[in-house]
């Protein structure tokens, strides 16, 4: 069951799109949405990890500068609606937002911050102030280490996007893969459903795949 809920921060009330397995949950996911908002496609992915067995909540972050901001057409206007939102609430706000909405659903036990775009930099940031574990799509993460808080890093990049150079290693680690970067053959936004000019199926189920299997082993062995 999906559902629009109510989320209460020190910054002052936001919506959340929350996305609820069948079943008991094997553990929750906070879900950090791109300078679109909550839109269609990030509530679309929502659905996909609620499918795998995870409570997965998509706080509105936007909603502390503009309410139900919902971006679906990926136009030159969205692109600097969004932006101009993402720059007004800042990254530090942003991971605040994104601790309260993972304390509202930790009874679903260990949970995972899993952001995408301008999301990634602000769950990176969530994931460093609660040492969670963290996935981020299309970007490689600054350098990151056990010994600054952050949990366990996954990143998705595109080796056509100019902000991932081809030239990064698969995996940068400490010995045991603490951080991985996974590279595909497409561009920027490519698990961004229906936004043809960046799309790319096989790409996206790639990366959900990897995305899915580094949340089993890691929030499983935080479970124990």
């Amino acid at each position: 069951m999906s559902h629009w809920i109510t989320l209460v921060s020190t910054h002052g009330p936001m919506n959340g799109w929350s996305a609820e397995p069948d079943d008991k949950p094997v553990g929750g996911i906070v879900l950090v949405h791109e300078i679109f908002g909550v839109n269609a496609n990030m509530r679309n992915i929502a659905e996909r990890y609620a499918a795998e067995g995870y409570l997965t909540v998509v706080p509105a972050l936007f909603d502390q500068v503009e309410r139900e901001v919902e971006l679906d057409d990926y136009a030159a206007d969205d692109y600097l609606r969004g932006n101009t939102l993402a720059a007004t609430l800042g990254v530090d706000t942003a991971a605040e937002l994104v601790a309260t909405a993972a304390d509202a659903i930790g009874h679903a036990g260990e949970i995972a911050i899993v952001g995408y775009g301008w999301g990634g930099a602000v769950a990176l940031a969530a994931a460093r102030k609660m040492s969670l574990p963290c996935v981020v799509y299309y970007s490689v993460p600054t350098p990151v280490s056990p010994q600054d808080g952050t949990g366990p890093v996954l990143a998705h990049c595109g080796t056509l996007d100019p902000q991932c150079p081809s030239s990064r290693p698969a995996s940068v680690d400490d010995g045991s893969a603490f951080v991985q970067i996974r590279l595909y053959t497409t561009g920027d936004g490519f698990d961004r459903e229906g936004d043809p000019l960046h799309y790319h199926e096989e790409s996206a189920s790639q990366a959900f795949g990897h995305t899915v299997e580094f949340l089993g082993r890691h929030l499983r062995v935080r479970g124990h």
